[in-house]
């Protein structure tokens, strides 16, 4: 006898059964409640007749496995299918080609651009001087060579004062001549705002804000095999990875601290090591993006070799002087020759340059050397051009921190300059990067050819001097920095460089270097 909480019975067969799926199988387990077949759920055995005859071993049994064959069939046939969506998937999984999508694009402001013949698709940005929008310079050229020229304008909002000549120009740019010829057109508010902002149409559309959704904006005015336009060309695996870098630039090197920044810059160097633009072998929308946000942030100075190479060749691109953040190469000899006052030896604003730089020297009795060259933008084209001039070369970097109070540091050539190390020696946090309009306002002088002779323009003494103490250890007989022009390099003594300091009225903060 069974004890009570047995189900079954087991019961000795007497005779051969007909029909057995397991050889194996030497008992047959019958219930010991009898039950209706409606006890069974259809859904599991296939049907309450075939479920009935199972048990009991009825020549109906045929029947239901014949059913329950089927429905595995069909599960496997669907378990097939996702498993060639799958492998589809694994295999265009970390692609960055953008020629050769999976699927259709999405989106369809990716299918169709907004641009029309015979109408001029405007565009208002509105930006804050202090941190223009490069990316727009870069995009019109990309545009005009798909064949939208684009008519670019800016003004002045009531609320900034004063912009940069050579930063107006920069965003000013007539390819067709007559604005109803264009295609297209940016037109550039300069307004204290915190991030740029694009307003297409005030009555049906809210403004779209950061620069990074600006380009994702004018992406979409590409045409639709460009691979500018990273939606209709892409695939989601790609347009993902783009989406996660725009954002990520906005956030860590447009609007975070020094740290964030550096980072990036060692994610962007480990790209760059692979290929020779960020998103593969051709320059993309996040090309256009980095190139803004190193300009805007100055951290292209110092930067990886490889970022420093890519920089340059985005730069080429785009039509501006590499580490030259507000200068167009077409308009910097004009630029030059606007800046120079009638009067000799100040610019136009009333700063000295290098004229005024020498008649105050002699003025005070100051002995230097001076020696020509060509333009450079970085320490190892200095270095080439002044090997045979001795003395101790400088290289100086325009900074600000969280408070907006300004610093020049100039430490020797080849010391291993590590902002955040030097904020705890001065005691300020997130040391960076100042801004060239406020550098050209308060010092009289360019991206470039920043150096410690331009302290005698900060009348106001609104710039700290940071030093490097090997400057005035003795070691050195001259000090070389450039004489407020990126083609020349004038050196004076130690004991000189003190002297003209103590005139300007800015006692060095000496700190040390590796």
């Amino acid at each position: 006898m069974a004890s009570p909480t047995s189900m079954y019975r087991l019961q000795k067969l007497t005779t051969t059964p007909t029909v057995v799926d397991l050889p194996s199988c030497m008992y047959r387990m019958n219930p010991i409640n009898k039950f209706a077949s409606t006890d069974l759920a259809p859904s599991y055995y296939g049907s309450t007749t075939c479920a009935t005859n199972y048990l009991s071993g009825t020549p109906g049994k045929m029947e239901g496995l014949a059913e329950l064959e089927k429905r595995q069939e069909a599960v496997l046939l669907r378990l097939q299918c996702l498993k060639q969506q799958l492998d589809k998937l694994q295999s265009n999984k970390g692609s960055t080609d953008q020629t050769t999508p999976l699927v259709s694009a999405v989106g369809a402001a990716a299918q169709s651009s907004p641009v029309k013949t015979g109408a001029v698709h405007d565009l208002v940005i509105a930006a804050n001087p202090e941190r223009p929008p490069y990316s727009l310079v870069l995009l019109r050229k990309l545009l005009k060579n798909a064949g939208f020229p684009v008519y670019c304008a800016n003004h002045l909002h009531s609320s900034i004062k004063k912009v940069n000549e050579t930063l107006q120009k920069t965003f000013t740019e007539n390819p067709e001549g007559d604005r109803s010829k264009h295609s297209l057109a940016f037109t550039l508010h300069w307004k204290d705002v915190s991030s740029p902002s694009l307003m297409v149409n005030p009555l049906h559309q809210t403004p779209i804000s950061s620069e990074a959704n600006i380009i994702r904006y004018v992406s979409r005015l590409f045409p639709l095999s460009s691979p500018y336009n990273y939606e209709a060309t892409g695939t989601f695996t790609s347009i993902t990875e783009t989406d996660n870098l725009l954002d990520q630039l906005t956030n860590q090197m447009i609007c975070g601290n020094n740290k964030e920044r550096q980072s990036v810059l060692r994610l962007l160097n480990g790209r760059l090591g692979r290929a020779s633009w960020l998103m593969g072998d051709k320059c993309s929308i996040v090309d256009v993006m980095a190139w803004s946000a190193l300009k805007q942030t100055g951290s292209e100075a110092g930067a990886p070799a490889n970022v420093s190479k890519w920089y340059k060749a985005v730069s080429t691109l785009a039509g501006l002087e590499s580490n030259s953040p507000q200068e167009n190469n077409v308009v910097s000899k004009n630029e030059k020759n606007q800046t120079l006052s009638k009067k000799g030896g100040q610019t136009s604003n009333g700063h000295l340059d290098r004229k005024g730089l020498e008649q105050l020297l002699k003025k005070l009795n100051v002995k230097f050397q001076v020696q020509d060259h060509e333009e450079v933008f970085t320490v190892e084209a200095l270095m080439k051009n002044v090997s045979s001039m001795p003395g101790l070369h400088m290289k100086n970097l325009f900074l600000k921190d969280k408070k907006k109070n300004l610093y020049l540091l100039s430490a020797r050539h080849n010391a291993e300059v590590k902002l955040n190390e030097v904020g705890k020696q001065i005691g300020v946090k997130e040391l960076r990067f100042g801004d060239e309009s406020v550098m050209f306002d308060v010092l009289g002088v360019k991206q470039g050819c920043i150096t410690a002779y331009a302290l005698i323009n900060d009348k106001n003494h609104q710039v700290k001097f940071l030093l490097d103490s090997e400057a005035l250890d003795g070691k050195h007989q001259y000090i070389n920095f450039h004489p407020m022009s990126n083609a020349a390099t004038l050196g004076i003594s130690p004991a000189n460089l003190t002297k003209f300091l103590s005139h300007t009225g800015h006692e060095p903060t000496l700190l040390t270097f590796k």
